[in-house]
């Protein structure tokens, strides 16, 4: 087996690369992308992407379901509402009859005023 010693030539032009890998605009050199980085941010990015995607998908169904409920609401007062019309117009015949009956009583009370004299 090979001993190794101290660094050599290729070691000191590894050294060197990876410090020109490193190096930015700042320091005067053209940047070289970081491969190991890039793979990171699309790594992230694809996990961020995918929980929007999630996130997308559950709210559509959440909005699918408050939609059938503002359907069930809708349908609910509509129905409510004719209920109130029939009401309201059984209340003013109830009213109307009522009136009526009073009327005859008044007429019945004159003519047994009338009977009685």
């Amino acid at each position: 087996m090979e001993q190794r010693r101290g660094p050599g030539p290729l070691s000191e032009s590894l050294d060197a690369l990876l410090s020109a890998s490193v190096r930015s605009r700042a320091d005067g050199g053209p940047p070289i992308p970081d491969r190991a980085r890039d793979h990171d941010d699309f790594g992230r990015l694809e996990r961020a992407v995918e929980a929007l995607a999630e996130a997308h998908r559950r709210l559509r169904g959440e909005n699918a379901g408050l939609r059938r409920k503002v359907e069930e609401k809708a349908r609910r007062i509509r129905t409510l509402e004719e209920k109130l019309l029939q009401a309201n117009q059984k209340r003013q015949d109830v009213a109307k009859r009522i009136d009526e009956l009073a009327t005859q009583l008044d007429h019945l009370d004159a003519q047994l005023a009338r009977a009685q004299e």
